[in-house]
């Protein structure tokens, strides 16, 4: 694609981003590179005939040799809408970094509501090492784990699966936690939130406030990534979550992006959009400062 062109559609996709929010990411896939990756599509997580949408897609680098732990990536959509295919952008940026990258898609609202958000994407994580490459199946479960990654209502759902360990009986160990843009004190009065947690009972959708009640000894380091003119999930969230689990000793790293609203983290680890937040940067660095960037033997 010619320089002006591709700078024309990047202008465009910045217009669509700020004015309606997740829903033009399709048109980033069109401008990302792909000759980074292979895609297994449509991998299903549950056995047997499970619904359509517990499926996942699984990105595998071209590079060798892969990265030791594994990228998983819980998409956004308000709990009743996205596709793992709107995110192909995602898998080729952590892609690009080494890191085999899964993303699953779960079912939504109104056909379901919580905690099927969450049962779906632990079925997924659970599953993962039935489906991912060999290359690193020398290596034992201690030497190998899961970096949850999520954006909006994806990373309250990744933040679930930290905060209330009995959704994940059997996985790999989860080595740790990238939050964007995340409601992780849940407002079930909230218009978009209500009916679709409509049987909660006390706190048991509310992230903050299961590690503040409960106190979990094993959390893993978590980086929260927020945008300070967020006004559908406000920065508030990731302060307090950051909060709990600093309180509880955990390593936790929060940044706030001036001026930066809810789409603009997510969008800005598009290789084409990544001068929008030094988000994808300050990911790369909590990696590598967690030791989690190490290789494959």
């Amino acid at each position: 694609m010619p320089i002006n062109s591709t700078y024309g559609l990047i202008i465009i996709l910045l217009g669509l981003l700020v004015i309606t929010a997740c829903s033009p990411t399709r048109a980033l896939n069109a401008v990302v590179p792909s000759n980074s990756y292979t895609v297994q599509q449509d991998v299903a997580y549950l056995p047997g005939l499970g619904h359509p949408r517990q499926t996942m897609d699984i990105y595998i680098p071209e590079q060798t040799p892969h990265k030791q732990n594994i990228v998983v990536f819980l998409y956004g959509g308000g709990w009743d809408d996205g596709d793992k295919a709107d995110f192909e952008f995602i898998g080729q940026a952590f892609a690009r970094l080494g890191y085999v990258t899964v993303i699953p898609n779960y079912r939504l609202f109104p056909e379901v509501e919580f905690p099927a958000f969450i049962e779906d994407a632990a079925a997924a994580v659970q599953a993962i090492p039935n489906h991912v490459p060999s290359a690193c199946n020398a290596l034992s479960e201690n030497e190998r784990g899961l970096i949850l990654v999520g954006h909006s209502a994806g990373a309250h759902s990744a933040a679930m699966l930290v905060a209330e360990p009995s959704f994940l009986n059997d996985s790999l160990p989860i080595a740790a936690f990238i939050g964007l843009s995340g409601p992780y004190d849940l407002p079930l009065d909230h218009e978009r939130v209500g009916e679709k947690f409509s049987q909660v009972q006390g706190n048991e959708a509310n992230p903050v406030a299961l590690i503040a009640e409960r106190k979990p000894r094993h959390l893993p380091p978590a980086l929260l990534l927020h945008g300070e003119a967020d006004t559908i999930a406000k920065p508030a969230h990731s302060e307090s979550f950051a909060t709990e689990l600093k309180a509880l000793g955990v390593p936790t790293t929060f940044k706030l992006y001036p001026s930066r609203r809810h789409v603009a983290l997510v969008a800005s680890l598009a290789s084409p959009l990544r001068f929008w937040t030094p988000a994808y940067e300050d990911i790369q660095m909590f990696l590598t400062e967690q030791h989690l960037d190490s290789d494959c033997d």
